[in-house]
């Protein structure tokens, strides 16, 4: 049996339009379902997700907190802009709360009150009976204190108070000895000896330099005299410990 050509045609047609619809519905359908997924849309407003739970999302502050609640200290130039139980610390310029007793310390200011710096540590006073306000302040005037205490008095110009070194004492310069000594070496340390006078030993320096190389120093001669060789260096018959012997003569 033979089906007329303009019948195949109108099935043929038929069958494509069908398929086309089927088609254009299905696109459809899926470009609805990709529009309403969630987070597809790009509104400013929507939260983005983060693809871990350690990763915060891009625009977010993470785990900051905000900068009103971050601790923050006195900023300081001085011991007298801090608080009573607080110091400066001069390296940050900030107030630190003071350190207690046993704690490593650089003045007295940073110990807490009743203590004081001693060799780097903050360690108790030893004062019995004291009033405590007074205590509590002294720590932070203690500089105050030093400072004024360093500046002679007017009342006393003319009664100086003679501090300079006697005999034996430890000295760095001859200036800090008392009138008629000097200050020599003795051993690794310097202490003050007594000028030498006529007739004692003295020691003579040829060259220079070599006055440090002495652990036994001696002080120089006195005013009037010089250091010289005995009568009888030119003597052969003294001995050469003798012959190089020098006393303080007159000149």
């Amino acid at each position: 049996m033979q089906i007329p050509a303009h019948r195949l045609l109108a099935v043929y047609l038929t069958l494509f339009g069908y398929l086309g619809d089927v088609y254009t519905g299905t696109v459809l359908v899926n470009s609805n379902a990709i529009k309403n997924l969630p987070g597809a849309s790009g509104g400013k407003g929507s939260d983005t997700v983060s693809p871990s739970p350690r990763t915060s999302p891009s625009g977010s502050f993470g785990h900051k907190l905000p900068v009103d609640t971050l601790p923050q200290s006195a900023v300081c130039t001085g011991d007298e802009d801090c608080g009573g139980d607080e110091f400066c610390n001069d390296a940050r310029g900030v107030c630190l709360p003071c350190r207690k007793s046993r704690k490593r310390c650089a003045r007295d200011s940073m110990c807490c009150a009743g203590n004081r710096c001693s060799n780097g540590v903050c360690q108790a006073n030893d004062i019995d009976g004291a009033d405590a306000s007074i205590v509590t302040g002294w720590h932070k005037h203690n500089n105050t204190m030093e400072h004024h205490a360093k500046k002679p008095s007017t009342a006393h110009n003319n009664q100086p108070i003679s501090t300079k070194g006697q005999e034996g004492d430890n000295c760095l310069r001859s200036a800090d000895c008392s009138e008629g000594l000097c200050c020599a070496r003795h051993f690794w340390s310097r202490i003050c000896k007594p000028v030498l006078t006529e007739g004692q030993v003295c020691t003579r320096h040829r060259r220079k330099g070599t006055h440090g190389l002495e652990l036994f120093q001696r002080c120089d001669c006195g005013d009037g005299l010089s250091c010289r060789p005995e009568k009888g260096e030119r003597d052969l018959s003294v001995s050469r410990t003798a012959r190089n012997l020098h006393t303080c003569q007159r000149r």
